[in-house]
């Protein structure tokens, strides 16, 4: 069920009054319920994807930041070690 019929059904309900039944489809609470689950679903999938994208960028951030202490010679094998647990750290609370 589409948003038009979905919006042309409430205004068909609105227009309706008190004293009149309104001609509502068979199904068609059903096909709200089912709307508003797929919204949620999406929903659900969004926020999961963003949260990935977000913890990606910060494992990424660090590996960066890492390799350029690296690079200027300030770090040594213990920083790079611990840029690897940072990036452990930084990865598994997403749940991975």
């Amino acid at each position: 069920m589409n948003e038009d019929n979905l919006d042309r059904l409430f205004a068909t309900a609105r227009r309706a009054g008190a004293e009149q039944i309104p001609s509502i489809p068979q199904g068609f609470a059903e096909g709200v319920l089912q709307h508003h689950r797929h919204r949620v679903q999406e929903e659900r999938i969004f926020f999961r994807a963003s949260m990935l994208s977000i913890a990606t960028a910060l494992i990424i951030l660090g590996t960066v930041l890492g390799c350029n202490l690296e690079t200027t010679g300030l770090g040594g094998s213990d920083d790079q070690e611990s840029t690897v647990e940072m990036a452990y750290a930084l990865w598994d609370p997403v749940g991975n």
